[in-house]
């Protein structure tokens, strides 16, 4: 029989009992650290709970501020330092809401419309930021009464041909608006209205007369008959107190030739003028004869500029650019040629927006306009007795009413809701009666003399005033809000731009430079 040797077995009851010793340091370890999370875990819910309810108030603080820029309250006035709102109580946290100027990045003034947007939200101590960029279209009981809600609209005959188009012009702040685009004819014979441009989408609405023919268009379906019968009125009044400007802009026909050569294969920028001196033009009203320009002669326009020309209106190659602030009025009466030349905002390019009402063209007598080849004007063209035509890749981002329209080629019409006050397409606007028809001081208007507009305007608020003017009893109907503002997100608790760059960034990644990354990660 064999012996049991006992130092073996002492051996092995040590090697249990450290194990056991072991299997219980764990175990109380892990049960330590469970009660320990267990009793972190309440206050890190909490902050979990917090931030989100911080954020959350953050975003409401967000449609508040907007609400309020809806408003007539003086904002604009009413603040310390663009402080609007400083620890506010709100939705269960506090609140402070500032706005500053988006273009000179200083609190906000009388004259202020664009602006940065941020709420500091705080909830038991954590706090959340939202920002936003913010566009202020403020609302004056204004009035259409020169056709600029509709994109094209003509007295005799509308034409669309080759791949022209009318479009939203997706840089306006209203431009992801998806309201119908507008155009309209005070013609009422057969095929008076042609639309055949395979480029052009179908989201244009017709306006006609009651007494148009059945067979005024035989390419759109969407036709809508104006309320009543609207004036085409003449442009407003020449002013009488201009100085001469120049008699006549002659361009060298050699650097003419080697400037436009340069803008057609390298773009028109700012950088094609580069070398080009500008002549600039001071607030004033200015006459010249006639007015031929060339790439050698751009203008810049500082202040209210009006410039009457009295025959033909002819740039070529040419740029007019507008300063900050700045508008042009043209009064032409004889013929327009525009080929290849830019009028509108110191930025060219038509993903830059520019209030087109800060330029105004008008045709006084029947002439013949041509906007042709790489032409790109933002702004509104008003000549009832005209004809209009676009050609080659002429751009126009406004509207457009004349006699007749002609888009041909690759042209564009890039109509800016925000030209669009309510006018002859809408009868429930100030323009109409309360049986629909247009008020009489409407149908006798034969010009758009801006003193009678404004005469017009305030026997209209006084008429339909309680439709738009503030209620008193502020408990029983909700606070009127008739501006207009549109937002862009721009941080969320994280910069929502900086995750676009990248995510645009990561999107640009082609695959073969991923491939190569990866090689070089293999080596």
């Amino acid at each position: 029989m064999e012996s049991i040797d006992p130092r073996n077995t002492s051996s092995r009851r040590g090697i249990a009992l450290m194990l056991v010793m072991i299997a219980i340091l764990v175990t109380g370890s892990m049960a330590v650290a469970y009660f320990g999370s267990r009793d972190n875990s309440i206050a890190i819910s909490s902050n979990v709970e917090a931030a989100s309810r911080a954020r959350a108030v953050a975003e409401s603080g967000l449609d508040l501020a907007v609400a309020i820029l809806e408003t007539d309250a003086d904002w604009r006035t009413h603040h310390i330092d663009g402080v609007v709102l400083d620890a506010f109580a709100f939705g269960g946290g506090l609140i402070t809401l500032t706005v500053l100027d988006s273009e000179t990045n200083l609190p906000p003034d009388e004259s202020t419309n664009k602006v940065e947007i941020t709420i500091l939200s705080s909830v038991d101590g954590i706090a959340q930021i939202t920002q936003a960029s913010a566009t202020i279209i403020p609302s004056e009981d204004e009035f259409d009464v020169d056709y600029s809600e509709f994109a094209l609209f003509s007295q005799s005959q509308l034409t669309i041909r080759d791949v022209a188009s009318v479009q939203r012009w997706a840089a306006s702040p209203l431009g992801a608006e998806q309201s119908p685009l507008r155009i309209g004819t005070l013609a009422t014979g057969p095929l008076s209205v042609e639309i055949n441009s395979w480029a052009q989408s179908s989201d244009l609405e017709l306006h006609t007369l009651a007494n148009a023919s059945s067979m005024i268009t035989s390419s759109m379906s969407s036709r809508h008959t104006l309320p009543d019968s609207p004036p085409f009125p003449y442009p407003p009044s020449i002013p009488t107190d201009s100085v001469v400007l120049v008699e006549e802009h002659t361009p060298r026909n050699s650097s003419h030739f080697n400037h436009w050569a340069h803008n057609f294969t390298q773009g028109f920028s700012n950088s094609s003028y580069r070398n080009v001196e500008y002549t600039d033009i001071h607030e004033g009203s200015y006459s010249t004869e006639s007015l031929v320009l060339g790439s050698n002669q751009p203008l810049r326009i500082f202040g209210n500029v009006t410039i009457t020309i009295d025959d033909e209106f002819k740039p070529t190659g040419a740029t007019i650019e507008l300063a900050q602030d700045a508008s042009l009025t043209i009064h032409v009466g004889g013929d327009v040629e525009i080929r290849s030349s830019y009028i509108g905002n110191e930025n060219h390019k038509t993903n830059s927006w520019s209030d087109p009402s800060r330029v105004q063209l008008y045709g006084h007598n029947d002439s013949d306009w041509e906007l042709r080849g790489n032409t790109t004007i933002k702004g509104e063209i008003y000549a009832p007795d005209s004809e209009i035509a676009l050609s080659g890749l002429a751009t126009l981002c406004g509207r457009i009413a004349a006699d007749s329209i002609a888009m041909r080629g690759a042209s564009r019409l890039l109509y800016d809701p925000t030209l669009d006050h309510g006018g002859y397409a809408d009868s429930s606007s100030l323009l109409f009666n309360e049986d629909g028809t247009l008020q009489q001081g409407v149908q006798q208007l034969s010009q758009l003399d801006p003193v009678l507009i404004d005469s017009l305007e305030q026997v209209a608020i006084a008429v339909l005033g309680g439709t738009y003017q503030q209620f008193d009893d502020w408990w029983s109907e909700p606070t009127q809000r008739p501006h207009e503002v549109v937002y862009v997100l721009t941080m969320y608790g994280v910069d929502a731009r900086r995750w676009e760059f990248l995510a645009r960034q990561i999107e640009g990644f082609s695959q073969d430079r991923w491939n190569a990354y990866a090689s070089v990660l293999e080596q």
